[in-house]
């Protein structure tokens, strides 16, 4: 029995076959991308939803596509056999033919498709199965190989799919999903007749994707990102065939349509356009392995699955890149040999004129060293401090440069510090060169590592020596603000036993003593008009007024009249030479009045009037605003007010004369000179200023068998074994450089100078 339908175009018969082909091309057209075998999907508005507004209005978003190159019509499609039309296109059960670019027809056997167009008669979406056909130039499939197809823009592609390879976005490609194990012959070279055998295997439960664009033409397998190639699952390797196992993916665009860019920004390389790429693990001169896609500018051949790369392949426009896993195998002369990975790099390699006139292939890295530092040396006292950016190159001959750049802390006996640099290995030598900051300043670090020893040398910031006179001065200084003191305590005291035995003492004195005490109530005058006008500054702030008038002054002023009032008694009392009872205890009383007034702690209320910023200080906008203010003053100190009350309790017995003057100068000539002070601290700063101008790098050994530091300093040239210290610290380094010697030491010139004044 057939059912009939009306299509719009015409009535055509629709076998059982037919619509179980209908049924299961749904199915695979609503599979998910993380399904396994679905590289199929015909929803317009996912595929091409800029292409079709009508269709997708609302699904177009950020910059549409560029056009579609090379875009196939109905008119460069043929199909033969049971055709069935329907609204967008047809259905096929037998051959499609398809005319290519370049005028070269590619056949489509077997086939069960639906094929779909646009409005304006472009190719759309086929979906279905058929046997794959072959671009024979390159390789044959040796039997025939039935696959279920899709037909996909590279932007599509990119975008919902993970292939491995970088597709052009304006191109449209045919996707198909192989499951089946399958052989087929690769050409060698231009001779067709030159071939070799490759089998392919899908991994287990998988398939293989082989995308194809007819019209470059370009091929590429996929064994995708989890899958694999070559491989039955079983540990096996899928028979005796006589064929190359193919183990990873590969590809070819003859017109050099596959994009390489690398994924870690490379010295010389940026991005290129490639003929040929194949997957795998691939060594570069002893030097390291790269695992992943690699990309070549060379023509497809049987070469394309050799690890190594051949001389005959060097050109000088070759370009080779690849990006994934690498793993490096450094082997160095001077030191010992080790490895370490990068979980995510990239690799190019080009090809220079040597010396000689001859091609060099030279390989520049870029990459991430994984934070597991299990690789590191143990035994070189320093220690990477996190994850490092790896970049660097290696040639053909084995030479390679490779640089490991980020944090590293170096193991001292002082403890660890912290380095910013990069540790360059050669064929030759292990070196790290760095930065440590220390409060703003910099020290450069240079390091050579040997299977002997680590040598770290230090080289001091350029001002690294400011303040260190000073510092070594320091106890001069003190010893300078000794003498001062001891001076003026004991001028201070022959002052107040003079004041205490004659009142031509107290005459003599009280004028300094008033004097300050006018100066201290000058500062509380000022501190006190300060404030007010403060007070007042706030208030216009915050109401946003003018000042009109404050009494501000007059207030403060008068607070302290009654202490100037006090101190002017006094003057007049102290100005009196008559000797007599009357003028004796004037002078009691005046002593005693300003004892009492020792210091001031009073408040007094001020007035602030403020008017209007636009209106001024008439009667109508003048406000008036009060504030406390508070103001407190020592006038006296307290051994000035037992003095002066001990003198008005004796000022009626004390003598008129002179009294016993106290003779300070014993005490003044057991202390050194200031001058002679003076000139110590000026010869110990010149002495340490010449010894830091000859200090040069310092640093430290560290011998790796028995796991001793030695550490050393170099002054005016010459290298001198100190003791340990950390020699990242300014103050360490000059108390290490021997400052105790040749009268650089401030403790030794001073107790030298102490015993000459005994």
């Amino acid at each position: 029995m057939e059912a009939k339908y009306n299509t719009g175009w015409k009535t055509t018969n629709i076998t059982p076959r037919i619509l179980l082909f209908l049924l299961a091309a749904f199915v695979v057209a609503a599979c998910s991308k993380e399904t396994a075998l679905d590289p199929i999907g015909t929803d317009t508005c996912q595929t091409n939803p800029c292409g079709n507004p009508d269709i997708c209005p609302d699904a177009c978003t950020g910059t549409p596509p560029a056009e579609t190159v090379f875009a196939l019509t109905r008119d460069d499609l043929t199909p033969e056999g049971n055709i069935t039309e329907t609204e967008e296109g047809y259905l096929l059960e037998g051959t499609l033919t398809m005319e290519t670019a370049s005028g070269e027809s590619v056949e489509f056997l077997d086939a069960n498709l639906d094929v779909r167009f646009d409005e304006n008669g472009s190719l759309k979406s086929i979906s279905g199965s058929v046997q794959i056909p072959s671009p024979k130039r390159y390789f044959e499939f040796t039997e025939p190989l039935r696959a279920d197809i899709g037909y996909f823009s590279g932007a599509f592609l990119n975008e919902n799919r993970d292939f491995e390879i970088l597709l052009l976005d304006e191109h449209s490609y045919f996707v198909f999903a192989i499951a089946a194990s399958f052989e087929m012959k690769v050409a060698t070279n231009d001779d067709p007749d030159a071939t070799k055998p490759l089998s392919v295997k899908p991994p287990i439960g998988g398939h293989i994707t082989y995308i194809a664009d007819y019209s470059d033409p370009m091929f590429f397998f996929s064994r995708g990102k989890d899958g694999g190639l070559g491989n039955d699952g079983d540990g096996g390797d899928g028979g005796d065939s006589g064929s190359e196992i193919v183990t990873g993916s590969f590809g070819y665009s003859h017109k050099g349509n596959l994009l390489y860019e690398p994924t870690q920004p490379l010295e010389e390389i940026v991005r290129f356009d490639a003929y040929r790429v194949y997957g795998g693990t691939f060594p570069f001169w002893n030097v390291f392995e790269a695992s992943g896609l690699r990309y070549e500018t060379k023509g497809f051949s049987g070469s394309i699955f050799l690890e190594e790369l051949l001389e005959s392949d060097l050109t000088y426009d070759y370009r080779m890149g690849i990006n994934g896993e690498l793993e490096f195998s450094l082997d160095i002369t001077s030191f010992i040999s080790f490895g370490f990975p990068i979980g995510a790099g990239s690799t190019a390699v080009v090809a220079e004129a040597g010396t000689d006139g001859t091609l060099l292939a030279k390989a520049f890295v870029n990459g991430w060293v994984d934070p597991d530092l299990s690789w590191w040396p143990e035994m070189i006292p320093v220690k990477p401090g996190g994850q490092l950016k790896t970049s660097g190159y290696a040639d053909q001959t084995g030479k390679f440069e490779i640089g490991l750049s980020g944090g590293f802390e170096v193991e001292m006996p002082s403890g660890k510090q912290g380095l910013e640099g990069t540790l360059q290995a050669d064929n030759e030598a292990l070196t790290l060169d760095g930065q440590v900051t220390i409060d703003d300043a910099q020290w450069s670090a240079h390091a050579e590592f040997t299977k002997e020893q680590t040598r770290l040398i230090a080289s001091p910031p350029e001002n690294f020596a400011s303040g260190i006179p000073e510092m070594v001065t320091k106890q001069i200084d003190d010893a300078i603000a000794l003498t001062e003191q001891a001076l003026e305590d004991l001028e201070a005291a022959n002052e107040a036993y003079e004041f205490e035995l004659s009142l031509r003492g107290l005459r003599t004195a009280m004028p300094t003593i008033i004097d300050r005490a006018r100066d201290a109530i000058d500062d509380a005058v000022d501190d006190g008009i300060e404030s007010g006008r403060e007070e007042a500054d706030k208030i216009l702030k915050e109401h946003n007024r003018v000042l009109c008038d404050d009494n501000i002054d007059s207030k403060v002023k008068g607070l302290v009249k009654p202490y100037r009032d006090a101190l002017d008694r006094l003057e007049e009392a102290v100005a009196n030479s008559n000797d007599n009872a009357q003028t004796r205890a004037a002078l009691e009383d005046a002593l005693r009045d300003l004892a009492g007034l020792k210091r001031i702690d009073k408040s007094v209320t001020v007035k602030i009037e403020h008017g209007s910023k636009t209106f001024g200080c008439g009667s109508a906008w003048k406000l008036t605003a009060n504030r406390t203010i508070r103001v407190t003053k020592t006038i006296l100190s307290s051994s000035e007010v037992d003095k002066i009350l001990e003198a008005a309790d004796n000022v009626q017995y004390i003598a008129e004369a002179d009294g016993i003057r106290f003779d300070a100068q014993q005490l003044v000539d057991e202390l050194p000179v200031l001058e002679e002070l003076e000139n110590l601290k000026n010869n110990v700063e010149a002495c340490v200023s010449e010894l830091t101008e000859g200090i040069g790098d310092v640093g430290f050994e560290f011998n790796h068998a028995t796991r001793e530091f030695r550490h050393f300093m170099f002054i005016n040239g010459e290298e001198k074994e100190v003791g340990a210290f950390n020699i990242f610290s300014g103050e360490e380094l000059i108390s290490n450089a021997r400052l105790e010697v040749g009268g650089c030491t401030a403790t030794e010139e001073y107790a030298k100078l102490m015993g000459r004044m005994k």
